[in-house]
């Protein structure tokens, strides 16, 4: 699903975006000049691999997302929000995979190595 920046205004624009047993479903809303704040919840089940075993397994994800969407170069700091920089249209396809992988890259273990460490 794609939205071109230049149709987000400051009436919260809803979407929902499915794949693969994953939803990413909220909101974005202009805030100022060539800037968007995404709001979102990122739910469903992935697989992931035991950073200690290397067994796969499967995890519940309610992971809340909160962005800044910049159009185009973003000049300055934000210590709140992470900022993604788009070219006139945002791609929630590719930006809810690319928090998949973000989810996907930390450190995971299972729940037979998170009981052996407690033991």
């Amino acid at each position: 699903m794609n939205i071109p920046f230049r149709r987000i205004t400051k009436t919260p624009t809803e979407f929902a975006v499915d794949s693969e047993g994953v939803t990413f479903k909220g909101e974005v809303t202009f805030t100022e000049r060539n800037l968007a704040l995404l709001t979102a919840v990122l739910s469903g089940e992935i697989r992931l691999t035991c950073d200690i075993c290397a067994e796969d397994f499967a995890t519940m994800l309610d992971e809340k997302i909160e962005l800044l969407i910049s159009n185009g170069v973003y000049k300055g700091f934000d210590e709140t929000y992470d900022v993604v920089e788009i070219e006139e249209l945002l791609d929630l396809d590719a930006l809810m995979h690319s928090e998949i992988e973000l989810i996907r890259n930390d450190y995971h273990s299972c729940e037979s190595c998170k009981n052996n460490e407690r033991n």
